[in-house]
Protein backbone atom coordinates (compact mmCIF):
# COMPACT_ATOMS: atom_id res chain seq x y z
CA UNK A 1 0.00 0.00 0.00
CA UNK A 2 1.14 3.95 -0.77
CA UNK A 3 0.01 4.78 2.71
CA UNK A 4 3.44 2.87 4.34
CA UNK A 5 5.12 5.99 2.58
CA UNK A 6 3.24 8.44 5.19
CA UNK A 7 5.29 7.82 7.84
CA UNK A 8 8.77 7.77 5.72
CA UNK A 9 7.78 10.39 3.28
CA UNK A 10 11.10 11.41 3.08
CA UNK A 11 12.72 8.56 2.41
CA UNK A 12 10.15 8.18 -0.46
CA UNK A 13 11.20 11.58 -1.94
CA UNK A 14 14.88 10.56 -2.16
CA UNK A 15 14.07 7.17 -3.84
CA UNK A 16 12.07 9.30 -6.77
CA UNK A 17 13.16 9.35 -10.10
CA UNK A 18 14.55 12.51 -11.54
CA UNK A 19 12.15 11.98 -14.73
CA UNK A 20 8.27 14.06 -13.95
CA UNK A 21 5.64 11.57 -13.48
CA UNK A 22 4.00 14.23 -15.11
CA UNK A 23 2.45 17.92 -14.91
CA UNK A 24 0.32 19.18 -12.26
CA UNK A 25 -2.40 21.99 -12.84
CA UNK A 26 -4.50 23.79 -9.48
CA UNK A 27 -6.95 26.45 -9.56
CA UNK A 28 -6.69 28.51 -6.71
CA UNK A 29 -9.78 30.47 -5.47
CA UNK A 30 -10.24 33.22 -2.71
CA UNK A 31 -8.45 36.31 -1.90
CA UNK A 32 -4.87 36.79 -2.68
CA UNK A 33 -4.02 35.91 0.87
CA UNK A 34 -5.59 32.58 0.64
CA UNK A 35 -4.14 32.20 -3.27
CA UNK A 36 -0.84 33.00 -2.20
CA UNK A 37 -1.07 30.03 0.74
CA UNK A 38 -1.92 28.02 -2.26
CA UNK A 39 0.83 28.47 -4.00
CA UNK A 40 3.17 27.12 -1.55
CA UNK A 41 0.80 24.02 -1.11
CA UNK A 42 1.02 23.70 -4.68
CA UNK A 43 4.92 23.87 -4.91
CA UNK A 44 4.90 21.36 -2.20
CA UNK A 45 2.24 18.90 -3.69
CA UNK A 46 4.42 19.00 -7.09
CA UNK A 47 7.65 18.06 -4.91
CA UNK A 48 5.73 15.23 -2.56
CA UNK A 49 4.11 13.85 -6.55
CA UNK A 50 7.44 14.62 -8.19
CA UNK A 51 5.76 16.06 -10.72
CA UNK A 52 6.37 19.18 -13.17
CA UNK A 53 4.02 22.33 -11.56
CA UNK A 54 2.70 24.43 -14.46
CA UNK A 55 2.08 27.92 -12.85
CA UNK A 56 -1.07 28.03 -11.26
CA UNK A 57 -4.36 29.74 -12.50
CA UNK A 58 -5.73 32.84 -9.84
CA UNK A 59 -9.53 32.16 -10.19
CA UNK A 60 -11.52 35.54 -10.12
CA UNK A 61 -12.49 36.77 -6.90
CA UNK A 62 -16.42 37.11 -6.59
CA UNK A 63 -16.01 40.10 -4.02
CA UNK A 64 -13.40 41.51 -5.19
CA UNK A 65 -13.82 40.85 -9.02
CA UNK A 66 -9.74 41.46 -9.81
CA UNK A 67 -8.78 39.16 -12.94
CA UNK A 68 -5.38 39.74 -12.38
CA UNK A 69 -2.98 36.61 -12.89
CA UNK A 70 0.11 35.11 -11.40
CA UNK A 71 2.30 36.81 -14.19
CA UNK A 72 0.28 39.95 -13.35
CA UNK A 73 1.36 39.79 -9.49
CA UNK A 74 4.34 38.00 -9.16
CA UNK A 75 7.40 37.75 -10.77
CA UNK A 76 7.72 34.45 -12.45
CA UNK A 77 11.71 34.47 -13.62
CA UNK A 78 12.10 35.11 -9.92
CA UNK A 79 9.93 32.10 -8.70
CA UNK A 80 11.44 29.51 -10.99
CA UNK A 81 15.09 30.40 -10.62
CA UNK A 82 14.62 30.15 -6.35
CA UNK A 83 13.20 26.91 -6.58
CA UNK A 84 15.07 25.29 -9.84
CA UNK A 85 16.85 22.77 -7.70
CA UNK A 86 13.33 21.60 -5.52
CA UNK A 87 10.81 21.32 -8.17
CA UNK A 88 10.22 21.70 -12.17
CA UNK A 89 7.80 24.77 -13.10
CA UNK A 90 7.03 25.54 -16.71
CA UNK A 91 4.81 28.59 -17.21
CA UNK A 92 2.50 27.34 -19.67
CA UNK A 93 1.55 22.90 -21.18
CA UNK A 94 2.95 21.77 -23.80
CA UNK A 95 1.26 21.79 -26.78
CA UNK A 96 0.07 18.34 -26.93
CA UNK A 97 -2.12 18.89 -23.19
CA UNK A 98 -3.06 22.30 -24.18
CA UNK A 99 -6.53 20.84 -24.08
CA UNK A 100 -6.40 21.02 -20.11
CA UNK A 101 -8.07 24.80 -19.61
CA UNK A 102 -10.23 26.31 -17.01
CA UNK A 103 -12.34 26.00 -19.97
CA UNK A 104 -12.43 22.41 -20.19
CA UNK A 105 -12.78 21.36 -16.75
CA UNK A 106 -15.78 23.51 -16.18
CA UNK A 107 -17.95 22.02 -19.42
CA UNK A 108 -18.45 18.28 -17.76
CA UNK A 109 -16.38 15.26 -15.57
CA UNK A 110 -12.64 15.13 -17.16
CA UNK A 111 -11.11 11.93 -15.77
CA UNK A 112 -7.45 14.35 -15.33
CA UNK A 113 -9.40 16.48 -12.64
CA UNK A 114 -9.10 15.81 -8.47
CA UNK A 115 -12.39 17.68 -7.36
CA UNK A 116 -12.21 15.39 -4.10
CA UNK A 117 -9.21 16.67 -2.86
CA UNK A 118 -10.14 17.20 1.55
CA UNK A 119 -8.68 20.37 3.17
CA UNK A 120 -5.88 19.49 4.65
CA UNK A 121 -5.42 16.43 2.85
CA UNK A 122 -2.32 14.52 3.84
CA UNK A 123 0.49 13.77 1.51
CA UNK A 124 -0.68 10.08 1.59
CA UNK A 125 -3.53 11.18 0.11
CA UNK A 126 -2.01 12.34 -3.03
CA UNK A 127 -0.17 9.55 -3.18
CA UNK A 128 -2.88 7.29 -3.08
CA UNK A 129 -5.25 9.77 -5.57
CA UNK A 130 -3.53 12.05 -7.66
CA UNK A 131 -0.07 9.93 -8.78
CA UNK A 132 -2.51 7.47 -10.37
CA UNK A 133 -3.72 9.77 -12.46
CA UNK A 134 -0.61 11.59 -13.17
CA UNK A 135 1.31 8.10 -14.23
CA UNK A 136 -2.42 7.18 -16.17
CA UNK A 137 -2.49 10.63 -18.34
CA UNK A 138 0.53 12.22 -17.47
CA UNK A 139 -1.42 15.37 -16.07
CA UNK A 140 -3.79 16.41 -13.40
CA UNK A 141 -5.53 18.94 -12.50
CA UNK A 142 -6.68 19.74 -9.04
CA UNK A 143 -9.92 22.23 -8.50
CA UNK A 144 -10.76 23.08 -6.03
CA UNK A 145 -7.23 23.46 -4.22
CA UNK A 146 -7.78 26.11 -1.43
CA UNK A 147 -6.27 24.55 2.10
CA UNK A 148 -5.84 21.13 0.29
CA UNK A 149 -2.47 20.18 1.81
CA UNK A 150 -1.94 19.46 5.39
CA UNK A 151 0.77 21.21 7.89
CA UNK A 152 0.84 18.16 10.39
CA UNK A 153 2.97 15.08 10.24
CA UNK A 154 4.81 15.95 7.00
CA UNK A 155 9.22 15.62 6.72
CA UNK A 156 10.93 18.82 7.52
CA UNK A 157 12.49 19.50 3.98
CA UNK A 158 9.14 19.55 2.78
CA UNK A 159 7.85 22.44 5.62
CA UNK A 160 11.03 23.86 4.70
CA UNK A 161 9.72 24.20 0.99
CA UNK A 162 6.63 25.40 2.10
CA UNK A 163 8.41 28.16 3.81
CA UNK A 164 10.43 28.70 0.90
CA UNK A 165 8.43 29.24 -1.31
CA UNK A 166 6.62 31.98 0.36
CA UNK A 167 9.58 34.04 1.68
CA UNK A 168 11.95 33.74 -0.69
CA UNK A 169 10.54 32.61 -4.10
CA UNK A 170 6.85 35.14 -4.10
CA UNK A 171 8.16 38.37 -5.15
CA UNK A 172 5.74 41.10 -6.36
CA UNK A 173 6.06 42.65 -9.75
CA UNK A 174 8.67 45.76 -9.48
CA UNK A 175 5.61 48.16 -9.65
CA UNK A 176 3.66 46.29 -6.93
CA UNK A 177 6.81 46.42 -4.82
CA UNK A 178 7.67 50.25 -5.58
CA UNK A 179 3.13 51.10 -4.94
CA UNK A 180 4.21 49.04 -1.28
CA UNK A 181 7.40 51.31 -0.90
CA UNK A 182 5.67 54.49 -1.16
CA UNK A 183 2.68 53.67 1.27
CA UNK A 184 5.12 52.62 3.62
CA UNK A 185 7.39 55.24 3.55
CA UNK A 186 4.29 57.57 3.41
CA UNK A 187 3.43 56.08 7.31
CA UNK A 188 6.86 56.03 8.53
CA UNK A 189 8.49 59.35 7.08
CA UNK A 190 7.36 62.81 7.33
CA UNK A 191 6.28 64.12 4.39
CA UNK A 192 9.16 67.11 5.30
CA UNK A 193 11.62 64.08 5.32
CA UNK A 194 10.05 62.63 2.20
CA UNK A 195 10.08 66.16 -0.23
CA UNK A 196 13.55 66.76 1.43
CA UNK A 197 15.38 63.34 0.34
CA UNK A 198 13.57 64.01 -3.28
CA UNK A 199 12.61 60.32 -3.36
CA UNK A 200 9.36 58.72 -2.33
CA UNK A 201 10.63 55.47 -3.34
CA UNK A 202 13.07 54.73 -0.86
CA UNK A 203 12.78 51.13 0.52
CA UNK A 204 11.13 50.66 4.21
CA UNK A 205 13.21 49.14 5.88
CA UNK A 206 13.18 47.84 9.71
CA UNK A 207 16.51 48.67 10.07
CA UNK A 208 15.98 52.48 9.12
CA UNK A 209 13.93 52.69 12.60
CA UNK A 210 15.37 55.32 14.51
CA UNK A 211 15.75 58.85 15.35
CA UNK A 212 12.86 61.18 13.07
CA UNK A 213 12.03 57.52 11.82
CA UNK A 214 8.39 56.87 12.41
CA UNK A 215 6.53 53.59 13.56
CA UNK A 216 3.25 52.12 12.44
CA UNK A 217 0.91 49.82 12.72
CA UNK A 218 -1.33 48.41 9.94
CA UNK A 219 -4.69 46.88 10.91
CA UNK A 220 -6.13 44.39 8.69
CA UNK A 221 -9.90 43.80 9.83
CA UNK A 222 -10.63 41.28 6.70
CA UNK A 223 -14.07 43.13 6.11
CA UNK A 224 -15.65 42.56 2.58
CA UNK A 225 -19.08 42.44 1.24
CA UNK A 226 -20.37 39.20 2.40
CA UNK A 227 -18.94 40.31 6.25
CA UNK A 228 -20.50 42.99 6.58
CA UNK A 229 -23.98 42.82 5.17
CA UNK A 230 -23.98 39.75 7.41
CA UNK A 231 -23.15 41.77 10.38
CA UNK A 232 -25.07 43.23 12.89
CA UNK A 233 -23.09 45.46 14.86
Amino acid sequence: MISKFFVDLHLYLAALPRKSQGYIQVFLDGGLNQQRMGICDAVTVAKILNATLVIPHLEVNPVWRDSSSFVDLFNVDHFISVLRDDVSIVTELPSEYSWSSREYYATGIRATRIKTAPVHATADWYLENVLPVLQSYGIAAVAPFSHRLTFENLPVNIQRLRCKVNFQALVFVPQIKALGETIVNRLRYSSGKLQSSGNEMRPGRMDDIGEGVGKFVVLHLRFDKVRISASTT
